[in-house]
């Protein structure tokens, strides 16, 4: 068995640390898990204003996880416009597409591993903004905003995989767009495409691949003062030099552990 660490230089707190009253749940499945997630020719939006912080889950799972078996993840976008949005005041948009962030534990029962797919064709838009179009901040916790983070078949925060990993993410066509935008103040945008991005441990074969083909778009952007730009493609990224890394429930309302 071949054991892959890539350890974080920063992580974020907890709701407990970051509130000091409030815990985290834990979900525990004790046996596999299928997660699937179809949209075809729809619409899914998921939107946050005033002090923002807007959180967006398709087939993943976020925050406190264990799951004692297989986990198959898997989003198809056809054709459909899926976007995640939180603007100004604390902003932070998280976008998840079959993906693992924050503290998840896959375990294996008899066949084990991770399974993660994300398919994305037929003229379908999957857009997550941040956006903090004024520096002026009206909510407790604000920090200049923005940060926007779109993770797609991918694990981010402090993940362990004991057995086999498979990532795989496929955009096509020609009007097909992926983007992930955090536009003003002090910005930052990570995009992860079939990637480990923080402290990730896999103990197996760990296998990633990103098809972009017929024209499509994947463009990860961050405009404005402080610009910052993390973008992972099949890749695996121990946060050097360290990001800014927004996980589970300490996002948004609660303080960003951004410093």
């Amino acid at each position: 068995m071949k054991s892959i660490a890539f350890f974080a230089l920063s992580l974020v707190a907890t709701a407990a640390m970051a509130t000091g009253s409030t815990g985290v749940s834990t979900i525990t499945i004790s046996g596999s898990s299928t997660q699937t997630a179809s949209v075809n020719g729809g619409k899914v939006d998921n939107t946050a204003n005033s002090h923002a912080y807007a959180n967006q889950n398709i087939a993943s799972n976020k925050g406190g996880v264990s799951i004692g078996g297989t986990s198959v993840q898997t989003a198809v976008l056809e054709g459909a416009k899926v976007s995640n949005e939180a603007k100004s005041a604390g902003d932070v948009a998280v976008q998840n597409l079959a993906s693992n962030v924050g503290h998840v534990a896959v375990n294996p029962n008899v066949l084990g591993g991770s399974y993660q797919s994300v398919y994305i064709t037929g003229n379908a838009t999957l857009k997550n903004s941040a956006d903090s179009t004024s520096n002026r901040c009206s909510g407790p916790n604000c920090d200049d905003g923005a940060l926007a983070y779109q993770n797609a078949a991918s694990n981010m925060g402090d993940i362990t995989i004991t057995g086999r990993s498979e990532q795989g993410v496929g955009i096509s066509g020609g009007s097909t767009s992926v983007t992930n935008t955090a536009k003003g103040a002090n910005t930052v945008a990570v995009q992860n495409m079939s990637s480990n991005y923080g402290k990730v441990t896999v103990s197996g074969l760990s296998k990633q691949s990103t098809s972009i083909s017929n024209g499509a778009l994947l463009a990860n952007l961050a405009t404005g003062s402080y610009a910052h730009a993390y973008q992972n493609i099949a890749s695996n990224d121990s946060c050097d030099p360290p990001a800014v890394v927004c996980v589970g429930p300490a996002c948004g309302p609660y303080k960003l552990a951004s410093h």
